[in-house]
C-alpha cells in the first residue's frame, strides 16, 4: 500500500479530499471539500494529493471551519454501507461507552459481522484489570441487545496495541471482506487507520484527525493487501451526544488528552455535586454518607455544594466556574429536565453521553438535573 493507493468509494469524480474523504470543489467555501481554484490547478499540474481547505486548517492551523453537511447524503452512505456486507469494526471510546456505542447496530448494518473495538484505555481506570473491563462490556452490550463477534480494548496510541487489532480483524474476517471502521464521532476511528497506515506506509497522519464532530465527511478506502480494502466513514450521529452542540473551545476542554484521575466525594442528605454546568446531582435521602467517584476530563470543574444553595449557586456561577457549557451552548442543549432515582444500595454508573460517567454508592434517593438533548443512562457500576 501506497500513500496514492487512498481512494474514495461513492462517486465516479475526480478528485477527493485525501484527509476527509470529501469531493474537491472551488464554487462554495462553505461547503465540504473547498479549494482555491488556483491551489487547485496547481495540485493538477504538479499530480499532488489533494487536502480541502478545511482538512488544511484542521492540520496546520488547529482551525475548524463551520460547513454544510447533506444528511440525506449521510444516510445514503450508511445504506451503501449495509449493501456492502463487509466486516464490521465498530470503534467505541472506554470513558463514554454508552455515549458511543451504536444502538441497534445489527439493524443499522445488517450484520453481526462485527468487531467492537473499544478505544482510549490509555485515558482509563487502570487499576481494573483490564480482563474485568471486557468481560463487562460483553455482559452489557448483550444486555442493552448488541450482538458482535468479539471485542477487544486498545490505546490507539500503541503500536502493540494496533498490531493486536490487525491480528484480531484478520482472524475474525475469514471470507475477507472489505472492513469499514465505523463510529460516533471523535472516538478515534481516523486516528487508528493512520496508525495502520504508518505500519504499511511509513507515512505519518494522512487522514486529517481533530477533535471536532463529522472530521470525515466521506468513505475513505486503504487497500489493506492484495483481497481487502479498508474504508474509514463518517461519524455516527448521536443527537443525545453532547460533543453535537458544543464549540470547538468548550470541545478543547471536555476532551480527556491525559490520563483521568477519579476524583472520590462523600456527600450527605441534602448535598449537591456539580459536574461543571452539564449534570447536577442532589441526594435527598441516603441511609449514611453517599460514595461518588466522578470520570471525567480532568479540566472539568467539579463542584460540591448545599442543596439549599445550588439553585442560586448555578445562576450566580454558570457563567464563569461553569461557564462550559456556555449561554450559547445551552440554547442548543435544550431545557432543563429532572428525574429522581431509587438506588438499593448496589455500586451504578450514571453516564453523560460525549463526557464520561460517575459511579455512585448508596441506599435512598437522588435527583438528577441535566438538559433534554443529553443522553443520561443509568447502568451497572464499570468498578
Amino acid at each position: 500500500m501506497t500513500k496514492k493507493d487512498i481512494k474514495h468509494d461513492n462517486h465516479n469524480h475526480d478528485y477527493f479530499c485525501i484527509g476527509c474523504g470529501a469531493k474537491i470543489q472551488s464554487s462554495n467555501p462553505l461547503k465540504e471539500g473547498y479549494i482555491d481554484i488556483n491551489v487547485l490547478l496547481k495540485h493538477e499540474k504538479e499530480n499532488k494529493d489533494f487536502y480541502c481547505k478545511r482538512c488544511f486548517d484542521l492540520k496546520h492551523y488547529n482551525k475548524d471551519l463551520i460547513i454544510e453537511k447533506d444528511y440525506n447524503e449521510y444516510l445514503a452512505n450508511l445504506e451503501r454501507i449495509k449493501k456492502a456486507k463487509g466486516f464490521i469494526v465498530n470503534i467505541v471510546d472506554g470513558i463514554d461507552l454508552d455515549g458511543s456505542i451504536i444502538n441497534g447496530i445489527n439493524t443499522i448494518f445488517n450484520s453481526k459481522d462485527i468487531l467492537l473495538v473499544v478505544n482510549k484505555m490509555d485515558l482509563f481506570i487502570n487499576s481494573i484489570n483490564q480482563n474485568k473491563i471486557y468481560d463487562y462490556v460483553r455482559r452489557h452490550i448483550k444486555q442493552i441487545g448488541v450482538n458482535v463477534k468479539d471485542c477487544i480494548l486498545i490505546s490507539s496510541f500503541k503500536d502493540d496495541d494496533i498490531k493486536r487489532l490487525i491480528n484480531k480483524i484478520n482472524e475474525l474476517n475469514e471470507k475477507k471482506k472489505d472492513v469499514y471502521f465505523v463510529g460516533m464521532s471523535n472516538v478515534g476511528k481516523s486516528t487508528i487507520i493512520n496508525k495502520i497506515i504508518k505500519l504499511y506506509t511509513n507515512e505519518d497522519d494522512i487522514i486529517t484527525v481533530s477533535g471536532n464532530i463529522n472530521t470525515t465527511l466521506n468513505n475513505i478506502v486503504i487497500p489493506l493487501n492484495d483481497d481487502v480494502n479498508l474504508i474509514d466513514t463518517p461519524g455516527i450521529i448521536n443527537n443525545k451526544n453532547v460533543v453535537y452542540y458544543l464549540s470547538k473551545s468548550s470541545l478543547d476542554y471536555v476532551r480527556p488528552k491525559s490520563y483521568i484521575k477519579p476524583k472520590t466525594y462523600q456527600l450527605n442528605p441534602n448535598q449537591s455535586l456539580f459536574i461543571a454546568g452539564f449534570l447536577r446531582l442532589d441526594i435527598l435521602k441516603t441511609t449514611n454518607k453517599a460514595s461518588i467517584i466522578t470520570n471525567f476530563s480532568n479540566n472539568l470543574v467539579i463542584h460540591r455544594t448545599k442543596l439549599e444553595n445550588a439553585d442560586d449557586f448555578y445562576l450566580n456561577h454558570k457563567d464563569d466556574c461553569l461557564i462550559v457549557p456556555n449561554e450559547e451552548e445551552r440554547i442548543k442543549l435544550g431545557k432543563i429536565k429532572t428525574k429522581i432515582y431509587k438506588l438499593n444500595g448496589e455500586k451504578k454508573d450514571i453516564c453523560i453521553s460525549g463526557l464520561g460517567f460517575l459511579t455512585v454508592l448508596l441506599e435512598g434517593e437522588i435527583k438528577i438535573h441535566y438538559f433534554e438533548n443529553v443522553g443520561i443512562v443509568i447502568r451497572e457500576s464499570m468498578y
